[in-house]
């Protein structure tokens, strides 16, 4: 009977730790299908914009942190734009699935903004445009010679000098770049801020400021933008002008890799003169200075340039 009970139980121990076994092998076979997730990711960048891209196995979930302190994407190829320029970023995109998670980073470099970025607030590919006029709290309004040096300097003005002559409108008329390449000229006073000899050698009517006059400035009213007006930004130019600093003998003068905007269909920045390309000498999100070629010389050298003008301007609103 002792036999017959321990043979029954050998044979039930054997189906249990056969039936265990079974298990455990299929356990372990299901852990292996569970693999650890590989990943890797691509950056592409345009201006501010990144397009991410990854290529990943075992995946169940996505997290991707910009490392700009955003807000962390769940989605295959997010795009992100970044607030801040000319700097790098570390990218991180942690992959989770069954067999665990992994975390892989990337460097991504957002460059610095472009001139056409800084004018217009915008790019060919994200249209945007931006408003610019003459600052009115401007460290100074400078009148200087219009040699190679730009010396002597003939004055150094406050910045808001203009309004004490009668050419306080000058301050509310704006300038509107395009990201496409155009320019709208606002004539918010009714006119736009002149040189008097160029009003007068073409019959422009202006308003009767006998100030500004003398200094060879005027407002020229009424004033219409010109339609189609269109802009280029030249950098690491060399510019060559004729000017008369003298205001009778006219020359070449070369002005070397410089920045200029030069305009098209009656286009042109600041002041309405002979000349409307100009030479910009700093530009920023909020500020840019530029230097205005004048021609304030009557009838001698008609035309030509003697003097220019340093202006500030600020974004309008």
């Amino acid at each position: 009977m002792n036999l017959i009970f321990k043979s029954l139980f050998m044979k039930k121990y054997f189906r249990l730790a056969s039936l265990f076994f079974v298990g455990l092998i299929i356990v372990v076979a299901c852990k292996k299908e569970y693999q650890l997730p590989t990943a890797s990711f691509t950056a592409k960048v345009d201006g501010s914009v990144v397009t991410f891209t990854a290529t990943v196995t075992n995946d169940s979930k996505y997290e991707w942190d910009f490392g700009d302190g955003s807000y962390i994407s769940t989605i295959h190829a997010p795009v992100h734009t970044y607030s801040e320029f000319g700097r790098d970023f570390t990218v991180s995109l942690t992959i989770k699935g069954p067999g665990g998670q992994t975390t892989v980073t990337n460097k991504v470099t957002i460059p610095p903004k472009t001139k056409l970025q800084l004018l217009t607030g915008g790019t060919a590919a994200a249209p945007a445009s931006r408003k610019w006029r003459v600052s009115a709290s401007a460290p100074s309004f400078v009148i200087a010679a219009a040699t190679a040096n730009f010396t002597p300097v003939v004055k150094t003005y406050p910045g808001g000098i203009l309004a004490a002559v009668g050419l306080g409108a000058v301050y509310g008329d704006s300038f509107e770049f395009s990201s496409d390449g155009t320019l709208t000229i606002h004539p918010n006073g009714g006119g736009i801020f002149a040189g008097y000899v160029y009003c007068l050698a073409h019959g422009i009517p202006t308003a009767n400021l006998p100030d500004a006059a003398g200094a060879g400035l005027a407002y020229a009213s009424p004033f219409t933008s010109p339609a189609g007006a269109t802009f280029q930004i030249n950098e690491g130019k060399n510019f060559t002008i004729s000017t008369a600093p003298d205001g009778s003998h006219v020359a070449d003068v070369t002005y070397p890799n410089v920045m200029t905007l030069s305009f098209t269909k009656g286009g042109f920045l600041g002041i309405l003169d002979s000349t409307s390309e100009c030479i910009v000498q700093s530009l920023t999100d909020s500020q840019m200075v530029a230097t205005l070629f004048v021609s304030t010389n009557y009838p001698t050298a008609i035309g030509v340039p003697n003097l220019v003008l340093v202006l500030y301007f600020e974004v309008a609103p």
